[in-house]
């Protein structure tokens, strides 16, 4: 959906004028036709909008290319959409193309451009940096989430394991690996933003404040990737100790049951001169003789605990 605004002093008014002279442009989760019309009216490159709603988007600053914006500036940041399921999807990004006099913007999260058409802000730099700065905290809220999920994940560990929790430590694992890759590549999009021609108006406590909470957005994931790093490996070496102690349980049963085999085939062998060959118990005599064999070395490996 394209829709256009005019900012006054009570903030963004929707508008119908043509696209070339409206200040705020908001494209939600557009088609191609969306796109195709506003390259056509700004000149801008088709190509830029290729990956606007996939997590293999970059995020970047730089300067683009247009015969009818003055000198513009792109923007990707992104946002979060709680609404779908899968990381992939939940993990929106937002492209952003501006210069003094026009800003657009180009997302599938609804929930942000309706708080900012919602907004009294009365220039575009403000419109700009809050959107950013909305998007940067609704990722922190998400991060905050997940949290708890990881101090269940840990009490769980310490308790023992289970393939329903080893399920879940992937799952998170797997969402973090996404957030991690995605905020490193921000962080550095934050930093040109803020160094830029653009923000040498800016209030320096707006860019500051950019800057920190991307700090700590960045800060959080690589704690949380680290502890949810200790868990797994928690789950891996009680798996493995578990396997070890099985092993070694089947090792000493393999040898007492190996000690009665031995004693039970001499006895059984057709060679005259053996004990008890004519004896009406000598089967019992040597199956005696081979349990209690077999209980000492029972009892003297487990004195030794390779039982255990």
């Amino acid at each position: 959906m394209l829709n256009k605004y005019s900012i006054s002093t009570s903030g963004p008014q929707k508008t119908n004028i043509a696209l070339k002279q409206a200040d705020l442009i908001i494209l939600t989760r557009p088609t191609d036709e969306e796109i195709q019309q506003l390259c056509q009216t700004f000149n801008l490159n088709k190509f830029s909008f290729r990956y606007r709603s996939s997590p293999e988007e970059v995020s970047r600053f730089h300067r683009t290319t247009s015969d009818v914006l003055d000198n513009p500036f792109f923007l990707v940041v992104y946002d979060y959409i709680s609404s779908f399921k899968h990381i992939e999807k939940q993990l929106a990004p937002s492209l952003i193309i501006f210069d003094s006099d026009h800003l657009i913007i180009c997302t599938d999260s609804e929930d942000s451009c309706k708080n900012i058409i919602n907004s009294n802000y009365s220039n575009l730099s403000e419109i700009l940096f809050n959107y950013i700065s909305q998007c940067q905290y609704k990722i922190m809220d998400v991060l905050v989430s997940y949290k708890k999920q990881i101090d269940d994940l840990d009490s769980a560990a310490r308790r023992g394991f289970s393939n329903t929790r080893l399920r879940e430590l992937t799952t998170l694992t797997r969402k973090l690996v996404f957030l991690e890759h995605t905020m490193v590549d921000q962080t550095s999009t934050i930093e040109a933003l803020v160094k830029s021609d653009f923000c040498q108006n800016v209030p320096q406590d707006i860019c500051q404040n950019l800057t920190v909470e991307q700090q700590r957005l960045t800060k959080a994931i690589h704690i949380f990737r680290d502890l949810l790093d200790s868990i797994s490996s928690l789950f891996t070496a009680m798996m493995d100790s578990n396997l070890n102690n099985l092993m070694k349980f089947l090792d000493s049963a393999g040898l007492v049951i190996a000690v009665a085999a031995l004693v039970t085939g001499f006895m059984g062998m057709n060679v005259g001169g053996l004990p008890w060959k004519d004896d009406l118990y000598g089967f019992w005599i040597t199956l005696g003789i081979a349990s209690i064999l077999s209980l000492l070395i029972a009892y003297l490996l487990h004195r030794k605990q390779y039982l255990k």
